[in-house]
């Protein structure tokens, strides 16, 4: 009587067992495919990084402002279309690219550039998504700077939803854009205002200036039209 019965809890207890060991091989097998689900923030924001190319003669662009931290400067460039949007209250149109050039010592490190494009938010998760814009760093030979964490761009660039993402909005609004060139802006002026017009001999001007070879306009007059024409030169030259 007592064989059988040792048999049968013999038994049960190996169907217990058994039962355990495939729920917990179950268990086993859903939290690793929930870990390999599970990607972190930064192999999140990788998700189409690279579809943001570098942007080829982004400097021909309007450089808009210029920051200074300390000893690292900031230049910033964008199209005109992107300005003409911001200070016509409309939102930037697909296409916009903003490139920022970063100085250490005066010497180019890094180029970040964010471009926006419709469609482009969807490349990542919601929790992850700045409207439509994404991001890119590249050294300052241009390759992709692989090592940048892309996940902080977005985090830098989250609290400024209510600007489009854009943390130099400001800076576009208030842009002149009736003295864009299109060029650098490295001092040209300042420099050129610091050539002396005393050497200088101006041997033909328009119908409007008929009177300067007469000796009827002033220094400061001559001066400004000499200054003129060198910018004129200048900036032909670079363009």
């Amino acid at each position: 009587m007592k064989r059988p019965l040792i048999q049968s809890l013999v038994l049960m207890m190996s169907l217990v067992l058994t039962a355990c060991n495939v729920n917990n091989e179950r268990n086993d097998i859903s939290n690793q495919q929930e870990a390999a689900d599970d990607t972190s923030g930064e192999e999140l924001s990788e998700s189409g990084r690279e579809l943001v190319q570098f942007p080829e003669n982004y400097d021909k662009g309007i450089n808009y402002t210029t920051v200074n931290r300390g000893n690292v400067r900031e230049e910033l460039y964008t199209s005109r279309d992107a300005i003409e949007a911001v200070q016509n209250g409309q939102p930037f149109p697909s296409g916009t690219v903003i490139t920022l050039e970063i100085y250490r010592d005066e010497e180019l490190s890094e180029i970040f550039v964010m471009e926006k494009r419709t469609g482009w938010g969807e490349q990542n998760p919601s929790e992850m998504r700045n409207g439509d814009w994404l991001y890119q760093e590249f050294n300052g030979d241009k390759s992709v700077d692989y090592e940048e964490d892309i996940g902080r761009c977005f985090s830098c660039h989250a609290n400024r939803e209510r600007d489009d993402f854009v943390n130099t909005l400001d800076d576009m609004k208030s842009y002149e854009l009736d003295n864009a060139t299109g060029l650098k802006k490295i001092n040209i002026d300042s420099q050129i205002e610091g050539i002396s017009a005393h050497q200088w001999e101006v041997k033909a001007v328009d119908d409007s200036l008929d009177d300067l070879g007469s000796g009827l306009v002033g220094e400061k007059e001559k001066t400004a039209i000499i200054q003129k024409v060198l910018l004129i030169t200048h900036f032909n030259q670079e363009t």
